[in-house]
């Protein structure tokens, strides 16, 4: 009876995974912005990926759950690191732009 429900459980975490990495790669695919992109891969990386490492407790065999959770606790703890970088970056690129923008109309109006 417990497998039938781990069963159920773990493929409702692994459908449910799926259609959050989907959505989020056409999000990715489909905005133009760096920042947009960014909040669509969140998406991904947050819960999809979390979802579908959560479905391994339909396995069963305690190495692979415990590799799941390890891989969880990774993902949590990397994805808000990398996604502040990769914003932080973009914002910094758009600022430099601005600055080398405003520097060339300068030079132009002398």
């Amino acid at each position: 009876m417990i497998s039938i429900v781990l069963e159920v459980v773990g493929g409702l975490l692994l459908l449910i995974g799926l259609v959050l990495l989907t959505i989020s790669v056409l999000g990715v695919l489909r905005l133009p912005t760096v920042l947009g992109q960014l909040h669509a891969q969140g998406l991904a990386t947050g819960p999809g990926i979390i979802c579908i490492l959560a479905s391994s407790i339909a396995t069963e065999d305690i190495r692979i759950i415990t590799f799941a959770a390890l891989a969880i606790v990774f993902v949590a703890l990397t994805s808000p690191v990398s996604s502040h970088a990769i914003a932080r970056t973009a914002h910094r690129r758009r600022t430099a732009r601005k600055a080398q923008e405003s520097a060339e109309d300068k030079t132009t109006e002398s």
